[in-house]
């Protein structure tokens, strides 16, 4: 991989300069963006945005947990007690439902809902489609990707110039004694990772957005899953997803399944120029990648709900997404962003993660995606003590968990 690329977001940085002058935007209104764990130069983005509004507001950055449970209590609490500082906030596309039902969300502008949509990848659109109504603006859409330094991939007999298998994979990596790991770096890893294969298999993990959804986890799908986590879990060379697989892979080498901005964790930057990358394993010959998904959204009680989706319009201008993608190696959520020719000159990953985002796997969407995320995370960790009776008591769990029953 050309270093390069990952040396493109301090040259994004670099040109954006330094912090604007306090004393001449005294009188410019602040507009607080509330960010979780983010590998593009925010507050870069923040400062094109604020230099082109011509006055019109300046862009302050106010950052989230990382954690995922954590970043969701506090935003919840605050959007709950209408909380008017936050003037927008990057949202998980897996709590569009959520923040929907609470009616915590401004009403997208009908001007703006046909240039929010526009493009935008099919899986991107539904994340952020709640009854029918687009309550966010799609923002990036990140497709996970099979990571790898040198020719691991070549030793363990894995020819990535046609899709690559479970099997395959985890074939190759018990030959060579080389890892697996699963990225995660706020606490969705685990849940993104099972819903993907089990909607590679052919299952849906959970479809229905009321209290008693259809829960596929206890299927012929779901089995398939379990085996595939099992023999990983099993085999001594794989862990639970964790934040510490960029760490990994730079210091041991092995294989990392992880997003597609993984390629600007601060972590592999010792070995940027030794990074390779392939699309997502396959289950059954079916490509289904977990996708993580970011969206723009407003909250119902901010002081000046115009004023935040003008915004929000500059952060989701195709200059913008331009640099986001080839700055931090985050995919756009509007598809037409790859036909630019700045990304087309910077952004090696496109011919990986532009079909990606086509049969990217979204999570299920449902107010009660937090619940099912944490039956989930205690029912298939640690990934060692996964079997075949794993399928059957997470579906319970989980069942149990959107239902609002205490385990």
């Amino acid at each position: 991989m050309s270093a390069a690329f990952v040396a493109a977001s301090m040259l994004l940085a670099a040109a954006c300069g330094g912090s604007p002058d306090e004393d001449a935007v005294d009188d410019v209104p602040v507009l607080h963006w509330y960010v979780g764990p983010e590998r593009a130069d925010v507050d870069a983005l923040a400062q094109t945005c604020s230099e082109g509004s011509g006055g019109d507001y300046r862009i302050e950055v106010e950052r989230l947990p990382d954690d995922v449970e954590e970043r969701h209590a506090t935003l919840m609490r605050r959007l709950l007690a209408k909380d008017d500082s936050i003037d927008l906030f990057s949202m998980d596309t897996a709590w569009s439902a959520e923040m929907a039902a609470a009616q915590v969300l401004a009403p997208v502008p009908e001007d703006l809902k046909t240039p929010f949509a526009q493009d935008v990848a099919p899986a991107a659109l539904r994340s952020v489609t709640v009854d029918g109504l687009v309550v966010a603006a799609p923002w990036t859409f990140d497709p996970w990707l099979l990571w790898w330094r040198g020719n691991t991939a070549e030793r363990a007999g894995l020819d990535t110039t046609k899709p690559v298998s479970w099997d395959d994979l985890l074939t190759g990596a018990e030959r060579t004694g080389r890892q697996v790991l699963v990225d995660d770096p706020d606490g969705e890893g685990l849940a993104a990772w099972v819903d993907a294969l089990v909607a590679g298999a052919g299952g849906t993990l959970l479809k229905g957005a009321g209290r008693s959804p259809e829960v596929g986890l206890d299927s012929a799908a779901g089995r398939t899953a379990a085996r595939i986590v099992s023999r990983l879990g099993r085999s001594g060379l794989g862990a639970d997803p964790s934040v510490d697989a960029a760490e990994g892979l730079a210091r041991r080498g092995g294989f990392v399944l992880a997003p597609s901005s993984f390629v600007s964790d601060p972590a592999v930057a010792p070995v940027a120029s030794d990074l390779q990358w392939a699309a997502f394993p396959e289950v059954d010959g079916t490509p289904a990648a977990p996708s993580t998904g970011v969206a723009l959204a407003v909250p119902l009680f901010a002081p000046d709900t115009s004023l935040s989706y003008e915004a929000i319009s500059c952060l989701t201008s195709d200059d913008l997404l331009a640099s986001v993608m080839t700055g931090s190696g985050h995919s756009a959520a509007r598809v037409s962003t790859y036909d630019l020719d700045a990304v087309k000159a910077g952004y090696p990953l496109a011919d990986v993660t532009r079909p990606a985002v086509d049969s990217a796997v979204t999570l299920p969407s449902t107010p009660y995606w937090m619940q099912a995320r944490a039956a989930l995370v205690k029912t298939w960790t640690p990934i060692s003590s996964v079997g075949s009776a794993t399928p059957r008591r997470s579906q319970a769990a989980v069942r149990d968990a959107v239902a609002g029953r205490l385990p």
